[in-house]
């Protein structure tokens, strides 16, 4: 009886982390990037040399969570659309790297742009800012 109450345990938390994984794999529109409680500021776009790079700071939600990208009319867009339940970020810097020659073309020659959801069904596309930093000795 005792291993079977354990096997009904783990297997309830597998479904559960995969209803959250499941989610996250669905790529289309979501949170709103000026939404404070996931980030302080509007996430930006750094270049880097060759290298670019989502930034943000989090807002006062404190559980993880990683926009998703794909290349959409020749730009890249950026969505997300769930979080984890883990981890305390609330108010940390947070960076994730821009990779694949195709996503990198497509945000040098149409933009980034962030996808979500408007008042009832509605979608948008809002643009994101993109900052070059210099390099050492720049």
């Amino acid at each position: 009886m005792r291993s079977e109450t354990r096997l009904l345990a783990v297997a309830g938390v597998v479904v559960l982390l995969g209803g959250c994984v499941a989610l996250g794999w669905r790529f289309g529109p979501g949170f709103s990037a000026s939404d404070e409680t996931l980030f302080a500021e509007p996430p930006v776009v750094v270049l880097r040399g060759a290298e670019c790079f989502l930034v943000w700071t989090q807002g006062t939600s404190p559980f993880f969570f990683e926009p998703d990208y794909r290349v959409r009319d020749g730009r890249l867009v950026f969505a997300l659309v769930a979080g984890a339940s883990s981890g305390n970020l609330a108010g940390r810097h947070r960076e994730m790297k821009i990779e694949g020659a195709r996503n990198i073309l497509a945000l040098r020659r149409g933009g980034a742009y962030w996808w979500e959801r408007g008042r009832a069904s509605d979608t948008r596309l809002v643009k994101l800012a993109v900052e070059t930093e210099a390099g050492p000795g720049s």
